[in-house]
């Protein structure tokens, strides 16, 4: 590449061009901005400034049906703007030497300063009040100033938030103390010694013999020192087939995964949603220049954050620093459950794994594995089973034995409505099968095979498995064929049998819909006991039911609920349990009412 991040040299002026995401179904594969410059360090900055606004460009195009041009426009504004800029600093300073205004570069100088401490005190949320401005008075800055330190304090904030910036620090800290993984706590620390440092720097020479401001001095050109990055010479290179940004990747996984029926849009929003945690916690955009130290130090993150961390819309555009800094206090819990850490370490290999098949290589190889936090609760322990009794119970409500209207399936009456809400719990009782992959079931997934009745959970464009082993065939039990299961597949000609389940959002499951009547059911029927136990209590009730009652064959058990199969043998070389040796098993499991 060239001298920064989807930049290029073009004849003698740089230009900035960046991969539109396939998300957005755009004609044109990219967005492309001259920065009308042939100045390396002038183009270094406006990439970076560009690279950043396209995010929210790109938003914009998916959310709002912002158009390419209209795109374009956008960030050829952000150039002039930016070079305007650059101008008038640039004429400042000349003027200042021309025309003898050293007074008026001292007085910048002092307002940057003292922008810089606000932030080292406060952080990135400092702001001029009433009682900083009273600060300011007491140590003899003018009124007129306050202006000018305001101005400057919006403009430091953005750029200690920047990750390069951020970077730099993390890659000083290391410098200094030899630790490659620096921790969030040691990030804060040295982030404010570096501002106070630098306002060293911006404050007038008696303030920079002050013993405290001169050893921040110290430490921060140390800072700069060992973080400062390697310049890369300007060379024309080719630039690579794919976009190597981070967020770019994630984008084209999730698109093919959806296409190949293997994640839901809820799926996608997560591994996005990592894929922007990891950017912003490392200051890494390019997957090219991630390293294995770079995903321990985001570990380090997510165990520092609170769990419900911007969650609230106040903490939306909070810095991850400043959310760490406060968690202690703000919340009771410190850091992701490992469930959700694990999550995103197995998102982020994947994110890897497919830029790596692009041809797309990370410094170094990338292992999340010794990464991974063991959840020391047992997973049994997680969602406890229904017992025999609760099935009983909850299978005596209105919603089996009659409700009072479709509106109110939870209070006794005289009408039975065989629905999707009527029909799945039973089948989840019978089956063990996961919520979604019932309420996905299509009118072809009912199959006769061998004389008998069988759901056929496979992948569709509706409904994804959890894994491979997933993919199966099971058993109808005889008391559903009784209650008419059947007549109801042959009313639905095609498609779902269950099409009055909705999604309430792309990333919603199929399932939510029946989910608070089912909910209500089990709290009336089991009160206190329902407390802990949910849906897919059925899955570990048919489990126990299996293994404990019925001392089913171990192998059997794992064809009809769709487990691994552990032994290398069974795997590799043995058959699948034949349906009629299923059936005998399914329909051995209790009769719910």
């Amino acid at each position: 590449m060239g001298i920064a991040n989807f930049v290029f040299r073009r004849a003698a002026t740089y230009t900035w061009r960046r991969r539109i995401p396939t998300r957005i179904g755009c004609e044109s594969l990219h967005l492309q901005v001259s920065l009308g410059t042939a100045c390396p360090a002038t183009a270094r900055r406006l990439a970076g400034i560009l690279t950043h606004e396209s995010d929210e460009v790109f938003e914009a195009m998916a959310l709002d049906g912002l158009s390419r041009e209209a795109a374009r426009q956008w960030l050829e504004q952000v150039v002039r703007d930016e070079m305007a800029r650059i101008e008038r600093r640039k004429r400042a300073q000349s003027d200042s030497r021309e025309t003898g205004y050293a007074r008026m570069n001292a007085e910048e100088d002092r307002a940057m300063g003292h922008a810089l401490r606000l932030l080292a005190r406060d952080g990135v949320s400092a702001e001029l009040g009433d009682e900083e401005k009273q600060e300011l008075v007491s140590e003899g800055v003018p009124k007129s100033s306050f202006e000018r330190v305001e101005a400057y304090l919006s403009q430091a904030a953005d750029e200690v938030l920047a990750p390069s910036v951020e970077r730099k620090i993390q890659n000083g800290i290391s410098a200094i103390t030899g630790d490659a993984l620096p921790s969030a706590h040691d990030f804060l620390d040295a982030r404010t010694i570096y501002l106070r440092g630098r306002a060293a720097v911006y404050l007038n020479a008696s303030q920079r013999r002050d013993p405290a401001l001169a050893e921040a001095l110290k430490v921060a050109e140390a800072l700069e020192q060992g973080g400062s990055e390697p310049t890369t010479p300007v060379t024309q290179e080719t630039e690579p087939a794919f976009d190597p940004a981070i967020a770019a990747i994630a984008d084209r996984l999730t698109t093919k995964k959806i296409k190949l029926g293997r994640a839901t849009e809820k799926t996608a929003y997560q591994i996005r949603n990592t894929a922007a945690l990891l950017v912003e916690a490392t200051g890494v955009t390019d997957i090219r220049r991630l390293k294995q130290s770079d995903i321990a130090f985001f570990c380090d993150v997510m165990s520092r954050l609170p769990p419900a961390y911007r969650k609230s819309p106040k903490e939306k555009l909070v810095p991850l620093a400043d959310i760490i800094a406060a968690a202690p206090e703000t919340s009771v819990k410190v850091g992701l459950s490992p469930a959700t850490v694990n999550r995103n370490l197995g998102f982020v290999a994947q994110i890897v794994k497919h830029a790596n098949a692009e041809g797309l290589p990370t410094q170094g190889s990338i292992d999340v594995k010794d990464l991974r936090e063991s959840d020391m609760e047992d997973d049994q322990d997680k969602v406890p089973p229904f017992e025999r009794s609760d099935i009983r119970k909850l299978f005596e409500g209105s919603i089996w034995s009659g409700c009072r209207s479709s509106a109110r399936r939870t209070s006794p009456g005289a009408l039975v409505i065989k629905d999707g809400l009527y029909w799945i719990p039973m089948i989840a009782a019978y089956t063990g099968a996961r919520r979604e992959e019932i309420a996905g079931l299509r009118r072809s997934d009912i199959i006769n095979e061998d004389g008998v009745w069988a759901f056929e959970f496979t992948f569709t464009e509706v409904r994804r498995l959890k894994n491979l082993q997933s993919k199966r065939k099971v058993p109808i039990h005889e008391h559903l064929i009784e209650l008419g299961f059947l007549k109801h597949i042959a009313k639905v000609e095609t498609g779902r049998i269950f099409p009055e389940l909705k999604r309430k959002s792309a990333r919603a499951n199929l399932g939510d819909h029946i989910h608070y009547n089912f909910r209500a059911m089990l709290d009336k029927q089991l009160g206190p006991t329902a407390r802990e136990k949910r849906f897919h209590s059925f899955r570990h009730y048919v489990i126990d039911e299996l293994r404990f009652k019925q001392r089913v064959e171990k192998l059997t058990r794992h064809h009809i609920l769709g487990h691994l199969v552990d032994s290398t043998e069974d795997r590799i070389y043995g058959k699948r349990t034949p349906l009629p040796i299923m059936k005998e098993a399914v329909d051995a499991l209790p009769r719910v009412f």
